[in-house]
């Protein structure tokens, strides 16, 4: 089993989070442009890839229907139209375009994840590589059947 979990982050300068979850553990770092990512990708083969970043912009309004069933479950995506974050679902739709070729992809929602595992970072820990950690623990949750599909565009969230 090979999971891999992606904190995608807006623009390549910024870093993009990148964890390997298998049975042995995990290995998380740090990589920039898609091209890094596309090549760990291949290198890896995994199983699923969990990808926190919207994976589409809202038909109608500011937030789209998974958006607003994860608001009435207690958390607060941001919206995928707010100019800052339209940048991210701009970079997140042409990766999954490239990826979905090949492999299986889910969005996910870290501090979903986070709050139903009772997990909490540890203050030293790089969010980033946290944050993608803890999508390859929505993408082991997805593939051993322990997940919810939130909404229309059905973001993966572990099931409690």
């Amino acid at each position: 089993m090979k999971i891999v979990g992606i904190d995608l982050a807006g623009k390549d300068r910024n870093p993009t989070g990148f964890c390997l979850l298998t049975k042995e553990g995990s290995k998380a770092k740090l990589l920039h442009s898609d091209n890094e990512i596309l090549y760990e990708i291949e290198k890896i083969k995994p199983d699923i890839i969990a990808i926190d970043a919207p994976f589409s912009f809202p038909e109608d309004g500011h937030f789209r229907d998974s958006d607003v069933q994860l608001r009435k479950l207690g958390y607060s995506p941001l919206s995928p139209s707010f100019p800052g974050m339209q940048p991210l679902v701009k970079r997140a739709m042409a990766l999954i375009r490239v990826l979905q070729k090949k492999y299986r992809v889910i969005e996910a929602f870290p501090r979903a994840a986070e709050s139903i595992l009772g997990l909490e970072r540890n203050k030293t820990a790089d969010k980033d590589q946290y944050d993608a950690l803890l999508c390859a623990l929505t993408g082991k949750h997805y593939l051993e059947g322990r997940y919810e599909s939130v909404g229309k565009e059905k973001i993966i969230i572990p099931q409690a």
